[in-house]
């Protein structure tokens, strides 16, 4: 998820627009009601010391883990600004889950989510490919002393290899075959369903820019028998930008799994949608009770 930006600005944002609507997210977030402007002092401090010194900072993610946040890195920066970023999906999950519980973060990036179920006391798979965001990933690991299985694979509907971009921090990407991407890497693929074989999985948490239904057409096996009791997907323009199409080809997958459409709400419980619409705020999905 992004700061409201398009994924051309994510791609070569504007140093002084990002700030100011950096800035604002700070101050308006709901963690940081009773303390505003002290969470943006502090978040400007990191801004000063990243961008004169190359400086980054150790914050705090959930109750008892940190992580390094570097400006450079725009999913360690939101946490400088407030603990937890994701204010009502990450809330959403701590009621979700339970010591013990399996998560599969799917496109797990630098490990904010990874690090926020781990101190949950659930356990982790992290899967991501791009080399950057997983060696970050991997120090905040070792930072916390978790023991998560690291993936370096993109999933996709079959194993394989495909291109992946690079240099665009959080937007990176999966490259569509008739799309240019200069200096896209190739990465080694796998499946959701491999990833899993036979366990029943409480947490699937899916933010790959556009490619959720790719993730999710390799997991057919485990969506079938609803061995994944909840997914967590980004819900943007990015997959019109991938793939061509827009969100309600994957609501129809997902339903015809038996799958419904939840949002959660400002305390993280999940609303159930009559109608899902075709951009907005990430939606979750369990199976139909």
């Amino acid at each position: 998820m992004t700061l409201g930006l398009s994924h051309g600005e994510m791609a070569r944002p504007s140093r002084l627009r990002n700030a100011i609507r950096f800035f604002a997210y700070v101050r308006d977030h709901p963690a940081n009601v009773s303390r505003p402007w002290r969470q943006v002092g502090a978040a400007a401090r990191l801004q000063v010391a990243g961008r004169l010194f190359n400086r980054r900072q150790l914050v705090p993610i959930g109750t008892h883990s940190m992580m390094w946040a570097d400006v450079r890195h725009g999913a360690s920066a939101k946490v400088a600004g407030a603990n937890p970023p994701d204010w009502a999906e990450m809330l959403a999950w701590r009621k979700l889950l339970k010591p013990g519980d399996t998560f599969v973060d799917v496109g797990a990036n630098v490990g904010t989510y990874t690090l926020w179920v781990s101190d949950l006391g659930v356990r982790a798979i992290a899967v991501e490919p791009d080399p950057t965001a997983r060696a970050m990933l991997s120090e905040n690991l070792a930072l916390n002393g978790y023991d998560v299985e690291v993936l370096p694979v993109a999933l996709a509907g079959a194993p394989g290899t495909m291109r992946l971009t690079s240099g665009l921090d959080g937007a990176n990407h999966l490259v569509a075959s008739d799309m240019a991407a200069g200096d896209a890497q190739e990465v080694p693929v796998e499946t959701l369903d491999n990833v899993i074989g036979d366990r029943t999985i409480a947490g699937v948490k899916i933010d790959v820019e556009g490619a959720e239904s790719l993730v999710l057409s390799g997991a057919q096996r485990a969506l079938e028998n609803q061995r994944i009791r909840c997914l967590q997907l980004e819900w943007n323009e990015m997959s019109r930008v991938l793939l061509g199409d827009g969100r309600q080809e994957l609501a129809r997958m997902l339903r015809s799994f038996g799958y419904r459409f939840f949002r959660p709400d400002r305390t993280g419980e999940l609303w159930p949608l009559d109608d899902v619409d075709d951009e907005g705020p990430d939606m979750f999905a369990k199976p139909a009770p």
